[in-house]
């Protein structure tokens, strides 16, 4: 009988502790309410595009130019940018890497961080259907050319800090370029997909 009063007692405190640290993980939520980055292509210019094509394989030329805003809408927590990389790709092709990599940084709540991706070359290792695509969005009007950011933050609540990867996509929209000068795409909000 004094063993079954004793596993009662324990399992009594055991659910009671649970409820308890549910409650403190609700009411530390509710405190600092956290919100995901938000990610603005502020201006985005491309200029060079174009695609030569040639009997073996088609090459595709380009130089593209970003000013990018990550906005901390939080009122009280801070981020850390332990990593953040960027990468470009038309028609499923990767363009390239960044020509300069991003260094961590810390970001206040409330704050705006700006970073500029550019990407510059020439890419010879391309799908099979770019070839098509950029005719047709040549006839179009317009090249849509999606830019993919990776990073990995920490949020900073008081003395925890909460580990993301967060995805954040960037569909931009250029109007054709009339004698190869500078097209540039409208403000453009990213998607951003933890």
């Amino acid at each position: 009988m004094a063993s079954n009063t004793n596993q009662r007692g324990c399992c009594a405190r055991c659910c009671s502790g649970l409820v308890s640290l549910g409650f403190l993980v609700l009411v530390y939520w509710l405190i600092f309410q956290p919100h995901q980055i938000r990610a603005y292509v502020d201006t985005a210019t491309l200029s060079n595009f174009s695609l030569s094509n040639t009997t073996s394989a088609p090459s595709l030329t380009y130089n593209l130019n970003l000013t990018l805003s990550l906005r901390n809408p939080n009122r009280r927590i801070g981020i850390y940018f332990d990593r953040l990389s960027a990468a470009a790709f038309y028609d499923g092709s990767q363009l390239g890497p960044t020509e300069s990599d991003f260094d961590p940084s810390f970001q206040k709540a409330k704050t705006t961080k700006v970073v500029y991706p550019a990407f510059a070359g020439k890419e010879n290792n391309l799908g099979g259907g770019v070839g098509d695509t950029f005719s047709k969005e040549q006839k179009e009007g317009a090249y849509n050319v999606l830019v993919k950011l990776r990073s990995k933050l920490r949020y900073k609540l008081w003395f925890v800090k909460v580990h993301f990867k967060p995805k954040i996509d960037c569909w931009l929209r250029f109007p054709l370029m009339a004698n190869g000068n500078v097209s540039v795409a409208a403000f453009t909000k990213c998607h951003v997909d933890y």
